[in-house]
């Protein structure tokens, strides 16, 4: 991990920290499930107009800390209708199903396998991590490459974890025509464990089959936000008096590494389960000392370090 760990305070924010034992704040708990009365596991909740969220365990059940309890709560998952529920009233919340459609896949004979990879995968020398809960990366192609090459047949990225066995959700949906991610999804969703320390992992989605769409297509990666994910630890930093102080904190593993690129092709989700389109990172004096490791990240987009193979 200490590749990915730096002096900067921009290398790792502590300010990501949940602090323990927050004063005013009411914890309400809850189980969600399917109209089978089946759990429903890692579906997303958000406090409406607010940019704090959970995860619901593997089996459904959910606890989150509010401050107020009038507020509403947002809760989505992959192939359920999304539902805005008063805080108080989540005790047991049911999910409708909705009908994903899945484009029909035709298998043409190719004798002769042929593939190319492309992306915005580095492997060290990260200096920012993913600071978003959903991120989502835009990827296209011109026709004749899509001819070529119709399916998505690899995903390659980094991740950063202090645990042992974190977990990831990865999910390919389709391109709105505005070019923002749409709810049309792609495939089923990949829940990923992955290893402790810097990792690169590889997944196989040959035997999926999954068809490049006309408008092209974002791959998802989203935070879970679930025990099995939760790290804790001690850190020591200077108050406004300039004593040293050491404080509890904890964090969500595994993270991602961000690179710098110039396409606008990110966008994330912050607040109430909508997609916002990447802005460009600004450092204040980018060209000073203090600043030479992180310069490279000025004035350029943040991304998921990310490639994807195509294929026929």
């Amino acid at each position: 991990m200490k590749e990915a760990t730096g002096k900067k305070k921009g290398i790792r924010l502590w300010a990501v920290f949940l602090f323990m034992g927050f004063f005013g704040f009411s914890q309400i708990k809850g189980v969600v499930v399917d109209e089978n009365n089946k759990p429903i596991p890692y579906a997303t909740i958000w406090i409406e107009n607010e940019n704090i969220v959970t995860t619901t365990e593997e089996d459904g059940h959910f606890s989150l800390e509010i401050k107020n309890l009038e507020k509403n709560l947002i809760f989505s998952a992959l192939g359920f209708e999304t539902q805005t529920i008063k805080a108080t009233e989540t005790e047991r919340v049911v999910l409708k199903p909705v009908m994903i459609h899945l484009d029909e896949v035709v298998i043409r004979k190719n004798p002769v396998k042929q593939k190319k990879e492309l992306g915005y995968y580095e492997s060290g020398g990260f200096r920012y991590h993913m600071s978003y809960f959903v991120d989502g990366i835009y990827f296209n192609f011109p026709e004749e490459e899509k001819e070529k090459y119709p399916f998505i047949k690899e995903v390659k990225f980094k991740t950063l974890s202090r645990n042992q066995n974190a977990v990831i959700r990865i999910y390919f949906v389709e391109s709105n025509e505005d070019g923002s991610p749409s709810e049309r999804i792609l495939s089923e969703e990949i829940i990923l464990e992955v290893k402790k320390g810097t990792i690169k992992n590889v997944i196989d989605l040959s035997a999926r089959k999954i068809a490049i769409p006309k408008n092209g297509f974002f791959i998802v990666f989203e935070k879970l936000k679930v025990e099995q994910n939760k790290h804790y630890e001690e850190y020591t930093f200077k108050d406004n008096k300039g004593n040293k102080t050491t404080a509890k904190g904890m964090s969500y593993e595994p993270e991602i590494p961000l690179v710098p690129i110039k396409e606008a092709v990110g966008w994330h989700k912050q607040v109430d389960n909508k997609w916002e389109k990447n802005t460009k990172t600004k450092l204040q004096n980018p060209n000073s000392f203090t600043n030479i490791l992180m310069k490279k990240y000025h004035d350029k987009y943040l991304v998921p370090s990310v490639n994807i193979t195509i294929s026929n």
